[in-house]
């Protein structure tokens, strides 16, 4: 065996011990209550027909081609989808319980090839609904060692999935969001008047809710006026840990340096999203944005923050009009 050939073999084999030091497997469960009767939640899961209508792997090709067994609603029943975009899976229905559980096989294809089990639980809560979605299963060999991030991946579409179809049942005034891809867009030159936010992601809301109070204050004090809506730029994030260290700012025309603590924005394009209703879709929608530019072949720059754009007074509208929309830099096309 010449020396190439033997290290070749050797580090083949080390990939392969490396590789086997992780098991592959999966373990998603997400859980939401819905204000509807369990039999109008339990029929747009048990009927395959009706996942059109809310399918999170649809999501970015909702025309992709599915496809169905004669029989759509009993043990047994498949349905499947492959697209360009969505990628390709099937999902057969193994035992129904009406009204109480559904357990399903999974065999996904692409993005990820994974072969698993889906369950459903249905039960009654104070008149609601509670669906528990979960999935136990394994990656192919090859994606072993990021199995934690498909896993994560994974909750993130149980969790976008059951907040779709909590939408097609629960009354007009519920909470819910909706998500708009605006696409690449070119980002002016700007400064901006700050304040620093660390903390955690659950009271970010309140933090900016104070800190643009803050902020107005300061620029009332000096004679200012906002020239754009105010913006938080996410320094860095640590989402294992759900802390934040974030620059709350409020975009100005013009501001005498040292005068108050400025920031500058360079020139950039950032593909935006937006979102429109409760905030309690935002880590969706920023993982959405994500999975939109990794199918569209948009190449992030990690040179620059990501940030947030708050059209409108932060608090002078109700939730269900309340706009945000989200910047992710991008790397210029040639």
């Amino acid at each position: 065996m010449g020396t190439v050939a033997f290290v070749t073999v050797i580090g083949l084999v080390a990939l392969l011990v490396y590789m086997a030091r992780y098991s592959g497997r999966l373990r998603v469960t997400q859980t939401r209550l819905i204000d509807a009767p369990i039999d109008k939640v339990y029929a747009l899961v048990a009927d395959f027909r009706a996942w059109a209508q809310w399918n999170p792997w649809l999501e970015h090709e909702p025309e992709a081609r599915v496809t169905f067994s004669d029989s759509t609603a009993d043990a047994g029943s498949a349905y499947g989808w492959d697209g360009a975009r969505a990628g390709s899976g099937t999902i057969v229905h193994r035992r129904m319980v009406a009204g109480r559980s559904i357990e399903q096989r999974l065999r996904f294809a692409q993005p990820f090839r994974i072969r698993g089990r889906g369950h459903w639980q249905f039960a009654e809560r104070e008149g609601m609904t509670e669906v528990t979605w979960s999935m136990t299963g394994r990656v192919a060999f090859s994606l072993r060692a990021f199995a934690q991030t498909v896993q994560g991946m994974i909750a993130l579409d149980h969790r976008y999935g059951l907040d779709r179809l909590a939408r097609l049942v629960e009354p007009a005034t519920a909470p819910r969001y909706w998500l708009d891809y605006l696409g690449v867009r070119d980002i002016p030159a700007g400064c901006y008047v700050y304040r620093s936010y660390s903390g955690t992601l659950a009271g970010l809301a309140d933090g900016l809710r104070g800190g643009f109070a803050e902020l107005r204050g300061q620029l009332d004090g000096a004679g200012l006026q906002a020239s754009a809506a105010p913006i938080a730029v996410y320094a860095r994030t640590n989402f294992k840990l759900r802390t934040t260290d974030c620059y709350l700012g409020i975009p100005v025309a013009e501001a005498e340096p040292g005068r108050l603590p400025l920031r500058e924005m360079p020139a950039h394009s950032a593909y935006v999203l937006r979102l429109q209703g409760s905030q309690a879709g935002l880590e969706v929608a920023w993982y959405q944005a994500m999975q939109r530019m990794r199918i569209e072949a948009v190449r992030p720059d990690p040179r620059l923050p990501p940030f947030e754009r708050y059209p409108g007074h932060f608090d002078a509208v109700a939730e269900s009009d309340r706009v945000i929309e989200l910047h992710l830099p991008v790397r210029r096309r040639a």
